[in-house]
């Protein structure tokens, strides 16, 4: 194995095990999370490399005039949860998302939770591919996503705290 792909392999375990910790707990209380992720302050369900399970609960500020959860929120959520994902990956850089594509499936209320799972289905050289999809507590699809990510040299906040806990 290459120095590079051994750096992102341990960079990746490294975030995996910052994501496993935080298991359960709010989001928002964490430090290097950006804040629109605080701001939605779910709690991670799962975490391995490529996939990344959060819970949200609905809250009145995330809904649309008719109580039910927002489609812009709905997107908001599942391109977070994708923007986790692409962190267990390892990779230095920050992928920038260059499209997303929803499909409003169902509804969910205010005050209930939803399960947002996000996947990376394709890692190429330049471009990722993810899917992300919500769910309702009973397991009822409420709308999935997909998008296409470019891959980039921005270093973001959470690779500079996890590589400076390598030290």
């Amino acid at each position: 194995m290459e120095k590079k792909e051994k750096k992102v392999q341990e960079r990746s375990e490294r975030v995996i095990k910052l994501f496993n910790a935080a298991k359960g707990k709010d989001i928002g209380n964490f430090p290097a999370i950006p804040p629109f992720s605080k701001w939605l302050n779910g709690q991670i369900i799962q975490t391995k490399r490529g996939l990344v399970e959060i819970e949200f609960k609905v809250r009145p500020e995330m809904a649309n005039p008719t109580g039910l959860l927002h489609g812009g929120m709905q997107c908001g959520m599942m391109d977070d949860t994708i923007g986790m994902t692409t962190a267990t990956l390892g990779y230095e850089g920050f992928p920038i998302t260059i499209d997303f594509h929803v499909d409003y499936l169902g509804k969910v209320k205010v005050g209930e939770k939803v399960k947002v799972v996000g996947k990376i289905m394709r890692e190429g050289r330049n471009i990722l591919h993810a899917i992300s999809e919500i769910y309702d507590m009973n397991g009822k699809l409420i709308s999935t996503g997909n998008s296409n990510m470019l891959r980039t040299n921005f270093k973001p906040d959470y690779v500079k705290a996890v590589d400076e806990s390598e030290d």
